[in-house]
């Protein structure tokens, strides 16, 4: 049997294929487009955290290559001013000497002591005044502190010019605050000495406590 149909009679049929087909097409993209989504979310859940912990790795190696390179300078700063102690350590007994980091009242006292007998100069008395006194150094703006040693003798007036003259050239650093000389009181018998009285005091320095 032979049917004929026309064009009217199939276009239900053709509408209905075509819209299986976009129906067809459409669950296409849906499927990629639902695939793209999940390999977002896989790439947000799971790729993410790997790339937050490299970024956060290569910011703890910057940061440790800038404190390495801080602690190389420290180094070398350090290692600068062990060559340079070293340079200097034989001359530190020198400077301990000429300014002390103590008051060192027995060396002190000792060192004036034998520039008076190298002058031939009798010691009848020696004292010290250990009152606390600050002597500011205007250059540097710090404080020095200090203690007196007074000394009485006698001799002959040329060795104590002469002393005076040692003094200034001593290692240790002081002040000869005071000079009195005396001519000493004699007998009849002694007018042709020409030994006189002297007193003198010496303000000797050392480093403060800081």
């Amino acid at each position: 049997m032979i049917y004929n149909k026309n064009w009217f009679q199939l276009q239900p049929m053709y509408q209905y294929i075509r819209k299986q087909a976009e129906n067809e097409k459409f669950l296409k993209y849906l499927e990629i487009g639902g695939t793209f989504t999940l390999i977002a979310i896989f790439l947000f859940f799971a790729i993410m955290p790997t790339m937050t912990t490299i970024f956060s790795l290569l910011g703890e190696i910057r940061s440790k290559e800038s404190f390495i390179e801080k602690v190389d300078t420290k180094i070398a700063n350090i290692i600068k001013a062990q060559d340079t102690y070293s340079q200097v350590q034989e001359k530190y007994s020198l400077v301990e000497e000429s300014f002390p980091s103590q008051p060192q009242y027995y060396n002190g006292a000792s060192n004036l002591a034998t520039l008076f007998r190298n002058s031939s100069l009798e010691i009848n008395q020696l004292g010290f005044n250990l009152s606390d006194k600050n002597i500011q150094d205007e250059s540097s703006n710090q404080f020095f502190r200090s203690y007196q040693i007074n000394l009485v003798g006698e001799g002959q007036y040329s060795d104590i010019m002469g002393l005076i003259k040692e003094m200034s050239n001593n290692r240790r650093i002081f002040n000869t605050s005071n000079i009195q000389i005396n001519q000493v009181k004699t007998d009849k018998s002694e007018t042709g000495s020409n030994k006189v009285e002297f007193s003198i005091s010496n303000d000797l320095f050392f480093l403060p406590d800081n």
